[in-house]
């Protein structure tokens, strides 16, 4: 993976239409939908795969969905519990960077909450691939 990376993320207030789009369920339980560009070169889908050993690894993350969305919290699922491998870096609520510091194998995702603030702050959960591989 080239160091940076960068990876997209577009969200709309309704059910996807295919194209890339993935439904996911709100928190006041409306079906919202998402889709990441960026990422690795052959899945353009915000998933990113890194080779372990070759240095930290920075994924810089955008918003790019209309105004009213914010990035909320940005938390990991699968990551190394004995040498946690992912962190956030900032508070923008247009930009993060994810830190991966890439010394071992790990098969984790990323979950992005994106707060609706033109709908009562719903949050809306995102979530694609981090894989550090051999």
């Amino acid at each position: 993976m080239p160091n940076p990376n960068g990876v997209s993320l577009d969200v709309r207030n309704s059910a996807s239409s295919g194209d890339g789009w993935t439904d996911t369920t709100a928190s006041n339980g409306q079906i919202y939908s998402y889709k990441y560009t960026g990422g690795d070169a052959n899945s353009n889908n915000g998933k990113v795969t890194c080779t372990i050993g070759s240095g930290n690894a920075a994924v810089t993350l955008s918003l790019i969905a209309a105004s009213q969305y914010q990035i909320g919290t940005i938390t990991f699922t699968g990551d190394s519990t004995t040498d946690p491998q992912l962190s956030t870096q900032g508070n923008a609520t247009g930009t993060r960077v994810i830190n991966d510091k890439n010394t071992v194998a790990i098969n984790a995702n990323y979950k992005v909450n994106v707060i609706d603030t033109g709908n009562n702050n719903v949050t809306v959960p995102c979530d694609p691939q981090i894989i550090n591989k051999t």
